[in-house]
């Protein structure tokens, strides 16, 4: 007799719980769903609808030390209720501290730097230009604190060019860490030159 067949009960119970493990998944789909573009629907705006530079390039001319770096450091901090990005130092290190060699020219002792801050205009065509002391939060001509390995010393902005020289008496690689005044952060490139 048909009536009396126990094998298809058997199969019925786990065709139940295939349906409620679907239902399930599916509930959680729907629910990452609905919370995940609940988070996308909010945005942050940062340094008022401005681009963020910082440093795409660096040109050297310093010919006392071809392997010197130059690398800027940002904060963030609210300017009339808006977050924005300004340039706080700028750490020009590997410089070599040794007397000049004569056979390869190598050593900066005794040297001077001039480094210079440069920015590009979104005008069409695009022009670049160096920010002036005052725009770098100095004033024109100013002094300016340099931090170097072992201390600081005072040196000086004129014009858009900060200058510092390399200190007499020290050898190795040395660091210099220029300080700003919340100069803007909007940079296209440094330039760094060492002259007698």
């Amino acid at each position: 007799m048909q009536i009396l067949r126990f094998d298809d009960e058997a199969k019925a119970s786990p065709n139940r719980k295939k349906s409620s493990r679907s239902l399930l998944i599916l509930g959680l789909i729907g629910a990452l769903f609905g919370i995940s573009s609940a988070f996308a629907s909010s945005t942050i705006s940062i340094n008022a609808g401005n681009g963020v530079d910082l440093g795409q390039g660096v040109s050297l001319v310093a010919a006392c030390d071809p392997a010197i770096s130059v690398v800027p450091s940002t904060a963030m901090k609210i300017i009339s209720t808006a977050p924005t990005f300004l340039l706080e130092t700028v750490t020009v290190s590997g410089v070599d501290l040794n007397a000049v060699v004569k056979e390869t020219g190598h050593g900066c002792r005794g040297k001077t730097f001039d480094l210079q801050v440069f920015k590009t205009d979104n005008s069409v065509p695009a022009i670049t230009s160096a920010y002036s002391c005052t725009q770098l939060g100095f004033s024109d001509p100013g002094s300016v604190i340099v931090y170097v390995d072992k201390g600081s010393s005072t040196s000086t902005c004129s014009s858009s060019a900060i200058h510092f020289s390399v200190p007499l008496g020290q050898s190795g690689d040395g660091q210099f860490t220029l300080t700003f005044n919340d100069a803007p952060a909007d940079i296209s490139y440094f330039t760094l030159v060492s002259h007698d």
